[in-house]
């Protein structure tokens, strides 16, 4: 134990270890109000409004209330959407139904032990976003990638008329496609169209196409795909990756050569050493993004690891980690970084949780203007 606590530190190790009855104490005694500035601030930037957001949480007094809390915080918008609609505001209206769509999303990741549920919140967030996309103020187009007879769907912004180089978006356990979209205003400002892409295991393929190791050849669909996608320059095409599939961009990049450059936010390097150390919650959701079941996840832990292909990457790599991450230990990205062969750069923010939502802002900017240096824009 020692010797784990040196490798992830005791923070960490302290967080994983809390039960999920104590956390349900603390919502019956004081609601999910006491949630950190920090904390909030992954919803805020989706666009939920702060005071809506707080009613949110002051509902959530279980972990049962969790989506339940959330589903009403989105048919307060749908209200407003309607109403809009009514007035004629086409825009606002499609922008209240992009958050009412988020709020679902929010409400799925918490559906703790009933899978169906789970599916059918997200669902209604994929119908909800997809009917608002076409007419948000700067417009959302779908998309899909064929790959081995299936299509992976995904989400097109462009910055302009002209063909751009993109941005591949990859979903980390608990975020999606129609949440990570809304952070390509930095990207698009530095003349990049970014695509959000649900891959095996995430989003909305995540039940019918598992994750499996061995399925790097998604990168070559993707360049394959490049290719007849709107607005696109096919030859200059740049990955990044969230959590788990920070990872997953790092395999892509080391096997598709074809692919400019990549990100890997707060992703594992190496997760065998600290898997059976993760959490309830975290440990749910990297089984349902893995494909596998939370008992099996340390015989899959292996072929996770960066380590046997990070010496031998080429393609250029930007590595954002965060000092204050409980779900991927600090020292993750530290050790990508130190290993990666090719061309790397480190953000490393010390206050930052995982996937730095609370340096979102920062870090998508400095990747965005990295990116446009490595693409030649």
């Amino acid at each position: 134990m020692f010797r784990l606590a040196r490798t992830v530190g005791i923070k960490f190790l302290v967080a994983n270890r809390v039960p999920l009855a104590v956390l349900d104490l603390v919502l019956r005694l004081a609601s999910a109000a006491t949630l950190s500035p920090a904390g909030r601030y992954r919803f805020l930037l989706a666009g939920i409004h702060p005071r809506s957001l707080t009613t949110t949480l002051r509902r959530v007094r279980r972990l049962h209330d969790w989506p339940r809390a959330w589903v009403r915080a989105a048919h307060d918008y749908l209200l407003a959407a309607h109403e809009r609609a009514v007035a004629g505001e086409v825009r606002l209206a499609a922008e209240y139904q992009r958050v009412a769509a988020l709020c679902y999303h929010f409400a799925h990741v918490l559906a703790l032990g009933d899978h169906r549920y789970r599916q059918q919140l997200y669902t209604s967030a994929v119908r909800l976003f997809r009917a608002a996309a076409p007419h948000l103020e700067r417009p959302i187009l779908p998309i899909e990638i064929p790959w081995h007879g299936i299509a992976l769907p995904g989400y097109l912004c462009l910055p302009s008329d002209r063909p751009a180089p993109v941005v591949v978006f990859l979903n980390g356990a608990s975020t999606v496609k129609e949440e990570m979209i809304g952070w390509a205003q930095p990207f698009l400002e530095r003349g990049l169209a970014v695509l959000a892409l649900d891959t095996p295991g995430s989003g909305e393929i995540a039940d019918s196409v598992p994750a499996a190791p061995g399925q790097e050849d998604v990168g070559w669909a993707i360049v394959e795909a490049a290719r007849t996608l709107p607005g696109v320059d096919p030859r200059r095409i740049a990955l990044l990756g969230v959590s788990l599939r920070g990872a997953y961009a790092v395999q892509l990049a080391h096997a598709v050569p074809e692919f400019a450059a990549a990100v890997a936010v707060t992703a594992p390097f190496d997760p065998q050493p600290y898997v059976g150390a993760l959490g309830e919650l975290v440990r749910h959701d990297v089984a349902l993004a893995a494909g596998v079941t939370p008992e099996d996840l340390p015989r899959l832990a292996p072929t996770l690891s960066l380590e046997p292909i990070a010496p031998s990457l080429r393609t250029p790599l930007l590595v954002v980690g965060a000092g204050n991450d409980l779900v991927v230990p600090p020292s993750e990205s530290l050790r990508l970084y130190r290993a990666a062969g090719s061309i790397k750069h480190l953000l490393f923010f010390e206050r930052a949780n995982h996937v730095a939502f609370t340096h979102l802002e920062q870090w998508t900017a400095l990747a965005a203007a990295w990116l446009a240096v490595m693409l030649g824009v």
